[in-house]
């Protein structure tokens, strides 16, 4: 039988567990604590991988500014663009200056290993009190890492602060702490565009680092917290407090004894109060700008390590270059000092400035030593007009194209004579080119002229003459492959002989220094060497030193230019008992443009001595539709001349005085013809016999045959002897063909112009055509050249009187040309050194033709001496 179930008691009724409060705190707070950590584990670890890449090479090769040298190796300027950073050594910084930046910025940094963290626990309390992130927890090597290496280094985030931390570390991992402290010191920024502490002794004190006293070394440190609100320029009373602070910092850590503590509290900020007052010269950094010394020369100095020397501005600005130049800056002072003085500059027609530009070399080095651009500078690198203005250099252009290359040639010498008369090319499109002098409407034609006196004078139709003689091609070859001119295809012609190419002062410093170093032309240049932030020398310009013409000839150049100084156009350029040669030269105004307007574009003043070379120009930088922009009446032996010598004044001042070019051997003199440019004959007259050097083989051997023996009618001295003359005498004239006979010849050759007509006519036999003779004890006055004033109608007679004329008067005869006796006039009632004769009889005009004049003195008894040598005077209709 089954056994029935047990039956099973009923449960009691469960009892609720309490929980324990502190429990559900405990586990609570330990998920949220667990969860917070992962969140900030993977938070710091994402932050920590943002941190910028590791490039231990941004710490040394730093931008860096670099330093400028003149030709002494005294600095003269900085170049930076947007930061102002001067390296120093470890060595080189001053051991207080290291201690008060640790005391002040890190004072535990000795003892931490990049990070602080009981300065960070202290800075975080700080920060969570505020809600921000402004205090300041990062360390010296922090700092640095954030400066060097964190893209935006401004920005105060947590994640900042992670990686700064994570770079400060392997900082310290890397390089030792004086090494950490040195990148730091060079790295910060004290405000005014200065990075380091080089850059900012300079820039609020106005000294080198080595030279800072404790008050200044505790601005500085200072400073990189809050460079604009703490800087001495604008917020003295502020930078004095914070300065002092500082101060107590350092009498604290025992950097300073209490008394040098209380005696730098009151110390003031010198060198800012000058130069906020313009008595000291300013040590604060340009940003790339134009206010810096020397601008023009150092803006070409910047232009050369470009295009010369393959440099980029990246490595100009910021590779921390020692630039050493050329410049002298004495000479340099002297130039920018005459180019600033408005009494230099003619009166421009309106409110734009006639400007100028010079460049100064070493003929015997090719060294800049100055070089203007303008009469001022307002833009870096802008437009230098001493390099980069390209002018027509007018009649400067003419010793460089067609004298040197003529003496060069050969066969030439500066006697070498040509005739100064119209003449006419055939200048293409069926037009004809007739070369004039810029002063044969007032003065004339010269007639024959030697070449000193051409180049002495700047004679432009012989110098075109002389090129089309010695080649177009060869004198192009010359100029720009012995003188190094930037000549072009298009200047290959006749009318470069009178400097329708272009130039830069540069250029023809150059060009003339190879006369002024005999022969031998030097690669211009204002770099001198460049060496690297580390000190090698990455740069020696390749100087090219080659001889590109004769000394002979170079010679002879230095003589003939010597001649325009002494006795020609450039006569304001003469600097005391100084050798010193030169140029004048105009360009004129366009006739197709301007019309019959007078006025030069350019004027040219190119000069040299044995030491230095001097090109100056000036001139409008262009016209406008106006057509007012050209100078009047200014030439190159003026305003040009006149700043020339006072450069070069100052230039050679306290230099041993050299009188003359150096003369090498292979230069021979002699009397010549200045008529003829050959050997005086036996008819020269004396007055045209000269003494002239050439080069050895070019003096002439050929005695001249220009002058001929004539007999003319002695009674009618206008007429070759014919048939109708019945007193004859010799004379000696000139024998030129192929004259225009409507052309007067020059004052100096027209007393030896030949009659074109022989006297065939036979005067009555009862009139007197000649004085009649007098009493041979009686002196004869010496009659001179006489002079028609058409004005007046008269003739003025030059008289020189011989020993015992006292007392005597004078009796003056005259041969009228339509008249065949001659009209005798009173005696006059006194001597005189000119007596004027009038021409006009009965109030009709001087009749055209030759007249005839005689004089003769009368004793007080009424006696007439034996009459003077007859004068001629030919009258045109």
């Amino acid at each position: 039988m089954a056994t029935p179930p047990k039956k099973t008691p009923p449960k009691a009724p469960r009892r609720k567990k309490r929980v324990s409060k502190w429990r559900v705190f405990l586990v609570t707070f330990g998920s949220v604590f667990t969860l917070a950590s992962i969140a900030l584990i993977i938070y710091v670890l994402t932050a920590v991988a943002g941190t910028p890449d590791w490039h231990p090479d941004t710490l040394t090769n730093q931008k860096q500014t670099s330093f400028i040298y003149d030709m002494g190796g005294t600095q003269i300027g900085e170049l930076h663009a947007t930061e102002d950073r001067q390296m120093v050594t470890s060595s080189e910084i001053p051991d207080l200056v290291k201690k008060t930046f640790v005391a002040v910025e890190d004072k535990r940094f000795y003892d931490h290993f990049g990070v602080d963290p009981i300065r960070i626990v202290g800075s975080l309390i700080a920060d969570l009190k505020t809600q921000s992130w402004r205090e300041g927890a990062s360390t010296i090597t922090m700092q640095l890492a954030n400066n060097a290496f964190i893209e935006n280094p401004r920005e105060k985030t947590l994640d900042r602060k992670l990686q700064q931390a994570a770079l400060a570390i392997q900082l310290e991992r890397e390089y030792t702490k004086d090494e950490i402290l040195t990148f730091y010191l060079n790295r910060i920024f004290f405000g005014e565009s200065s990075f380091g502490i080089q850059a900012a002794a300079k820039t609020y004190f106005g000294h080198e680092l080595s030279e800072l006293t404790p008050d200044e070394i505790a601005l500085l440190a200072r400073l990189p917290q809050a460079p604009s609100a703490y800087n001495p320029y604008y917020h003295p009373e502020t930078a004095k407090e914070r300065r002092n602070i500082v101060l107590g910092v350092m009498k604290a850590a025992a950097l300073i004894t209490p008394e040098e503590y209380t005696q730098y509290l009151e110390a003031p900020f010198t060198h800012v109060d000058n130069v906020k007052a313009n008595r000291a010269k300013s040590e604060k950094p340009t940003i790339t700008g134009a206010d810096y010394a020397y601008p023009y020369f150092v803006d070409h100095v910047i232009e050369e390590l470009i295009n010369e020397h393959g440099l980029n501005e990246d490595q100009i600005y910021n590779g921390g270059l020692r630039i050493y130049t050329t410049v002298d800056t004495k000479i340099q002072a002297a130039a920018e000092k005459e180019f600033a003085n408005a009494k230099n500059f003619p009166q421009s027609v309106d409110e734009i400035p006639v400007q100028g530009a010079m460049t100064v070399l070493d003929p015997s080095t090719g060294a800049i030593r100055a070089l203007v651009g303008g009469r001022d500078h307002s833009t870096a690198r802008g437009l230098n007009r001493a390099t980069q203005a390209y002018r027509q250099p007018g009649s400067t252009v003419k010793p460089l194209v067609v004298y040197a290359p003529a003496m060069e040639k050969g066969g030439f010498f500066p006697g070498t004579v040509l005739d100064d008369m119209p003449v006419k090319y055939n200048a293409g499109n069926g037009k004809v080119w007739a070369p004039t002098n810029y002063d044969t409407e007032y003065a004339g034609w010269r007639g024959l002229i030697t070449m000193r006196f051409a180049v002495q004078n700047s004679v432009n139709v012989y110098a075109v003459k002389l090129m089309n003689m010695v080649g177009v091609e060869y004198s192009w070859n010359f100029g720009k492959d012995n003188l190094g001119l930037p000549l072009e295809e298009k200047d290959k012609v006749l009318s470069l002989s009178l400097g329708t190419n272009h130039v830069s002062t540069l250029d023809m410093a150059s060009a003339y220094g190879v006369f002024a170093n005999n022969g031998v032309r030097v690669t211009p240049h204002a770099v001198a060497k460049v060496l690297d932030a580390s000190g090698k020398e990455i740069i020696t310009p390749a100087v090219k030193v080659e001889r590109t013409m004769k000394e002979t000839s170079a010679y002879l150049m230095n003589s003939m230019l010597r001649s325009v100084v002494t006795n020609g156009t450039g006569t304001r350029a003469q600097i005391g008992n100084w050798a010193v040669a030169g140029k004048t030269g105009t360009t004129s105004l366009d006739p197709d443009i301007y019309g019959y307007r007078t006025g030069n574009p350019d004027a040219w003043f190119a000069g040299y001595t044995p030491n230095y070379v001097g090109i100056v120009w000036m001139g409008y930088d262009k016209d406008d539709e106006t057509l007012t922009h050209y100078l009047r009446q200014v030439y190159g032996g003026g305003f040009p001349a006149q700043i020339w010598k006072n450069v070069m004044t100052a230039a050679h001042d306290g230099l041993t005085v050299q009188t003359e070019f150096k003369r090498p051997a292979g230069i021979v003199s002699g009397a010549f013809d200045i008529k003829s440019g050959l050997l005086p004959s036996s008819l020269t007259p004396k007055d045209f016999v000269r003494t002239e050097i050439a080069a050895q083989g070019n003096f002439p051997t050929q005695v001249s045959d220009i002058w001929v023996e004539k007999e003319i009618d002695k009674d009618h001295p206008t007429y070759l002897a014919g048939t109708g003359t019945v007193n004859t005498e010799k004379k000696v004239f000139l024998n030129i063909t192929g004259r225009d006979p409507e052309i007067p010849w020059p004052s100096d050759e027209k007393p030896f112009e030949m009659p074109k007509e022989e006297y065939n006519a036979t005067p009555p036999p009862t009139e007197t055509t000649t004085p009649p003779p007098g009493d041979a004890g009686i002196p004869v006055p010496v009659l001179g050249i006489v002079v028609y004033d058409a004005s007046l109608q008269t003739a003025t007679l030059p008289l020189t009187y011989p020993e015992g004329s006292e007392g005597h008067t004078l009796t003056v005869y005259v041969k009228f040309p339509d008249q065949d006796f001659i009209q005798t006039y009173s005696a006059q009632q006194m001597i005189s050194d000119v007596i004027q004769i009038p021409l006009s009889l009965d109030g009709e005009s001087p009749s055209p033709g030759d007249y005839r004049f005689w004089v003769s003195l009368v004793n007080p008894e009424g006696v007439a001496g034996n009459p003077s040598e007859g004068a001629s005077l030919s009258i045109t209709d």
